[in-house]
């Protein structure tokens, strides 16, 4: 695929969500993505496994994975990691996301990594970062979303805490990761030396809840759980209708006019944003009101002529043939190596340097052959111990484990 990361390679190690989804958006700029996955596979290939997958590909694999090369390689063994050094000579990047110390244990850490390519640079993305208090403990993205106090402004006010609905942590850590690699490369196209870039969970929780901390730290108050609804604007969430539900944004007292609810213009009560704010649940009960007399869609005909922000509460079926979801191709298809065609979420980037091509999600190890003899020009006889090896360590595994039981 072309785009303004073209000529740039990744190697990328990693699993679960956040790894994946960051390496994603660097191929989806035009890096070379090499997803390097252990003998047996990577572990999103089995989630899901029995309940939504295109020719025994698990959902979950090919959520994170369009437009990347695979290649099984042993890291716990000798022949495996000369292999990935041999990578490493060439490539630009490598990603992780495991736990701090793990890349040091497999000797791919940007300490060793950079003996062997200076211009280097390694990303690991981790969950509460590589020193403190909570460096070693397990974390996964509901972990950070309740330390760092998401959950506990997510939900309805009378409901539990809430985790939203997308992976916000791992997504959210992944982008400030791909933006730590985007600046190293800048940099390096200055200085000619890699570097180390890292990204948490955690962090990149608490940098997003901007002026919800900001909030409290001006006014002593600690945020709680609103719905839809928004600290300091009123009108501003989703509500119920005839049939349906819709979300109206700040447009007072526009709104309310296109709403036959004009007294309340001038009501004491709602005068005021302040007003507004401090009588909330009145106000929101008169527009509701107001609402019930039609449907949702006949609703927003009439708003969308008097331009006021608002839209319908689509589900997931109604929002992939969204009109301008359509249009801005965020829905794409493409063949599938194994058969058929898939459907899968498309390039959010627009700009002038990236024309997107697509290709589905590898099948375990589709490019071992492309990688190891193209484009490292190993021999079929290197490639042969190269995967003799595996084996064996796959077996030495195997009695392990059976002695353990």
């Amino acid at each position: 695929m072309k785009g303004p990361l073209s000529g740039i390679r990744v190697l990328d190690v990693s699993r679960a969500i956040a790894g994946p989804y960051g390496a994603m958006i660097l191929a989806d700029l035009g890096a070379e993505v090499i997803h390097i996955e252990p003998p047996g596979g990577d572990m999103n290939r089995i989630i899901g496994l029995n309940e939504a997958c295109h020719e025994g590909q698990s959902y979950y694999f090919m959520a994170f994975n369009r437009n990347k090369k695979s290649l099984v390689l042993d890291l716990a063994t000798k022949t495996g990691v000369d292999t990935f050094y041999d990578l490493v000579k060439i490539s630009d990047v490598v990603w992780d996301n495991f736990r701090p110390g793990v890349m040091e244990k497999l000797g791919a850490d940007y300490d060793t990594l950079k003996k062997i390519n200076p211009a280097i640079v390694c990303c690991s993305v981790t969950g509460f970062g590589s020193s403190g208090p909570y460096r070693d403990r397990p974390s996964f993205d509901l972990v950070a979303l309740a330390i760092s106090g998401v959950m506990s402004i997510t939900g309805e006010p009378d409901g539990p805490p809430t985790r939203p609905g997308p992976p916000m942590a791992d997504m959210m850590a992944a982008s400030f990761a791909v933006q730590g690699v985007l600046a190293a490369l800048y940099e390096r196209e200055r200085t000619g030396v890699g570097q180390m870039v890292e990204a948490n969970l955690l962090d990149a929780c608490i940098y997003n809840l901007t002026y919800q901390i900001q909030y409290y730290f001006c006014s002593g108050i600690v945020p709680h759980r609103m719905g839809s609804g928004h600290l300091s604007l009123v009108p501003f969430r989703a509500y119920n209708t005839k049939e349906g539900y819709l979300v109206i944004g700040p447009a007072w007292p526009r709104a309310a006019r296109t709403l036959g609810i004009e007294h309340t213009i001038d009501d004491p009560r709602f005068k005021e944003l302040s007003d507004r704010v401090r009588n909330r649940e009145e106000l929101d009960s008169i527009i509701e009101e107001a609402l019930a007399k039609e449907r949702a869609e006949d609703w927003l005909e009439v708003m969308y002529v008097d331009d006021l922000p608002v839209g319908p509460v689509n589900t997931i079926d109604k929002a992939v043939v969204d009109p301008q979801i359509t249009h801005n191709e965020m829905i794409v298809e493409m063949e599938h190596p194994l058969g058929g065609k898939i459907r899968h979420i498309g390039n959010p980037f627009k700009m002038t340097s990236v024309q997107p091509e697509y290709t589905a999600p590898p099948t375990m190890g589709q490019h071992n052959e492309e990688i190891l003899a193209g484009l490292l020009g190993y021999s079929a006889e290197k490639i042969k111990i190269l995967r003799e090896e595996e084996e064996k360590h796959a077996e030495e595994l195997l009695k392990s484990l059976q002695k353990a039981l």
